[in-house]
C-alpha cells in the first residue's frame, strides 16, 4: 500500500477557476490526509497541482527535491502533465486516497552545463539564433564523437516528458515517458539531412554554436531564457539523478492521451477515439 505523507494543492495563482477549484478540492481532502502548504510538506507527498502544463511543469521543477507524487488537473490546453479534469475530482480523490488505482510515472530531468552555469529542465533545452540573426552552425558530439555540423535556427534537446511540446512541434517523434532518452531535434536547418535523433540518455550530448559574424542567439530552458550570446560556446547535456513521481489513472494512460488529444491514429478527423 502506497502511504503519501501528506498532500499540498497548488494551483495557478492567476485563473480564477483554478483558485476557487482549489477550495473544493481542499474540503474534499480533509480528514483524508494531512494538508501543508509547500514548505512544511515531508518527502514523499502528494502534490495536487491545478492549472496547465506550464502550471505543473514550473511547480514539478520548484518541489523536485520533495520527492514528490504529482496530480495535474487540467485548467489549460492540452493537457499531458495535467490530464484530469476538474469535473472528475471525486474520482480521482476515491481513486488515489481510498482504492490506490493508480500507477507511478517516473519523469527524469535532465541537466545541462554551459557559461551559464549548470540547468536542469523537465522538457527541453534549446539553443536559437535571434529573430533578426541568421541561421547559427552547430556542432554535434555525442560522447566524444563528431556526428556532424548543421546550419539552422536552433537545435532542440528533449525529455521524453517534452516530446509532446515544443518537440513534437519541431518534428519530433511522440516518446514513451518511460523510456530514458533524449531527443536531438534540428529546427529549421538548410539541408534535406536533418532526421532527428534519439539517443540513450546515459551519453553525453555536447553542442557548439557557433554564430555568424558575432550575430546573437539565445539558451532556453523550459521555455526561460537562460542569455543571450554572440560567440561560439558550448553546450554539454547529460541526463540528471533528479526525477518527478507522476500519477496515472488506467483511464488517463500516456498512449490514451495521445489518441484522445492529439488525434494520433484519427484519420480525416473521422477515426476512432479510445475513451
Amino acid at each position: 500500500m502506497k502511504k503519501f505523507h501528506g498532500a499540498v494543492i497548488l494551483k495557478n495563482e492567476k485563473n480564477f477557476d483554478a483558485i476557487k477549484a482549489s477550495e473544493i478540492l481542499k474540503k474534499k481532502i480533509e480528514g483524508k490526509i494531512e494538508i501543508f502548504d509547500t514548505e512544511n510538506a515531508p518527502d514523499n507527498s502528494l502534490f495536487f497541482i491545478l492549472g496547465g502544463d506550464g502550471t505543473v511543469l514550473r511547480y514539478a521543477k520548484k518541489i523536485a527535491q520533495k520527492v514528490p507524487f504529482v496530480v495535474g488537473i487540467n485548467f489549460g490546453h492540452l493537457g499531458f502533465l495535467s490530464p484530469y479534469e476538474f469535473s472528475e475530482i471525486d474520482r480521482i480523490v476515491k481513486d488515489i486516497l481510498t482504492d490506490e488505482n493508480f500507477t507511478i510515472v517516473k519523469r527524469k530531468f535532465s541537466k545541462v552545463r554551459s557559461k551559464f552555469g549548470e540547468i536542469e529542465f523537465l522538457n527541453e533545452f534549446i539553443v536559437q539564433r535571434d529573430i533578426h540573426s541568421h541561421m547559427i552552425d552547430v556542432n554535434i558530439k555525442i560522447d566524444n564523437s563528431e556526428v556532424g555540423s548543421i546550419l539552422c535556427d536552433g537545435i532542440l534537446i528533449s525529455t521524453p516528458t517534452g516530446s509532446t511540446a515544443y518537440n513534437l512541434s519541431a518534428g519530433g517523434s511522440l516518446i514513451d515517458p518511460e523510456v530514458n532518452v533524449l531527443s536531438i531535434v534540428p529546427m529549421m536547418a538548410h539541408t534535406l539531412f536533418k532526421t532527428p535523433i534519439v539517443v540513450s540518455s546515459k551519453r553525453k550530448i555536447e553542442i557548439d554554436a557557433n554564430p555568424r559574424d558575432s550575430e546573437k542567439y539565445f539558451a532556453i530552458s523550459d521555455g526561460d531564457v537562460l542569455g543571450d550570446q554572440s560567440k561560439t560556446e558550448s553546450f554539454e547535456i547529460e541526463s540528471s539523478e533528479n526525477s518527478v513521481n507522476f500519477l496515472c489513472t488506467k483511464e488517463r494512460s500516456f498512449f490514451k492521451i495521445v489518441n484522445q488529444k492529439l488525434g494520433w491514429g484519427v484519420r480525416n478527423g473521422s477515426g476512432k477515439r479510445y475513451d
